[in-house]
């Protein structure tokens, strides 16, 4: 990483006070862009009924591989796994309160939100580097579809 970012080892590290400061940053930076930030993004800038859609272009679109990264070090890792999990919390809550929002039940919402989001997770693990095999129409189409 440091010789991507033409700096030295030692100056890289400089700027952390030891390893589990650098590991904790990164997960903690990892959250921010691939979560916080989009939902925050959405909440702020969308109309209720285009959330949904949008977060699913984003995460049918979106490539998986830092992700897959960190899901990967998350096997060996207990920061890791911890701050995954609360990812993954994170995001099958919002996409729940999307689903309540568009007029599901709560117990309804939860089983529709895991199921969407484990298809996210899965359609990245099918062909990571193909092109996404489903439309925005198609997944406008889904989103309206499990929203009723």
């Amino acid at each position: 990483m440091a010789e991507a970012l033409g700096v030295s080892r030692g100056s890289f590290y400089w700027h952390f006070k030891d390893i589990f400061e650098f590991k904790a940053r990164l997960l903690e930076e990892w959250q921010t862009r691939t979560t916080d930030a989009i939902i925050q993004e959405l909440d702020t800038k969308q109309t209720d009924r285009d959330q949904l859609p949008d977060l699913m272009i984003r995460a049918h679109t979106a490539r998986p591989q830092l992700d897959k990264a960190i899901r990967i070090w998350a096997e060996y890792d207990d920061e890791a796994r911890a701050r995954v999990t609360q990812v993954d919390t994170l995001r099958i809550e919002y996409i729940r309160k999307l689903l309540v929002t568009a007029g599901l039940d709560s117990d309804t919402a939860e089983k529709r939100a895991r199921f969407l989001y484990a298809a996210a997770l899965g359609d990245g693990a099918i062909a990571p580097d193909a092109a996404a095999p489903f439309s925005s129409d198609d997944l406008r189409d889904l989103a309206v579809l499990l929203s009723q």
